[in-house]
């Protein structure tokens, strides 16, 4: 959780140092994109090295409970916490190239998060056809 914390205090401080007035709850919401997008990427990753089937009654709208739930939980440990003020008193005497190395952690995970769903769908269905990544 130590990741999501920081990533929540570095996200708020980007939006604050903007004058966004919603800076906590944007920042929630972000986080709530990364842990939705983290647990689809086991899913994804589960499902490239044992597949399994999908049943046939499988619906487009098993990922809603988690859409509203991520909100939710990041909405009370966060926003409702006022949790960036306890952050910043931690993390703000890093240094530049902490704080660089950091960004640039998060960023990159961001990037990685979306990007293997989608390269899942691309590989999964226009260079081996559906069939299964190892026979």
């Amino acid at each position: 959780m130590k990741f999501f914390d920081y990533s929540y205090y570095r996200i708020c401080d980007f939006y604050k140092k903007k004058k966004d007035s919603s800076a906590e709850m944007t920042s929630s919401l972000v986080i709530s994109l990364m842990q939705f997008f983290t647990v689809l990427d086991l899913f994804i990753l589960v499902r490239v090295f044992w597949e399994y089937p999908i049943p046939g009654n499988f619906s487009k709208y098993w990922f809603l409970p988690l859409i509203i739930i991520f909100p939710i939980i990041n909405w009370n440990r966060y926003v409702k916490a006022k949790k960036y003020r306890e952050y910043r008193g931690v993390w703000k005497t890093e240094t530049g190239k902490e704080k660089r190395k950091k960004g640039w952690r998060i960023i990159l995970y961001l990037i990685l998060s979306i990007a293997i769903p989608i390269l899942y769908g691309i590989i999964k269905q226009n260079l081996i056809e559906g069939k299964s990544f190892f026979g």
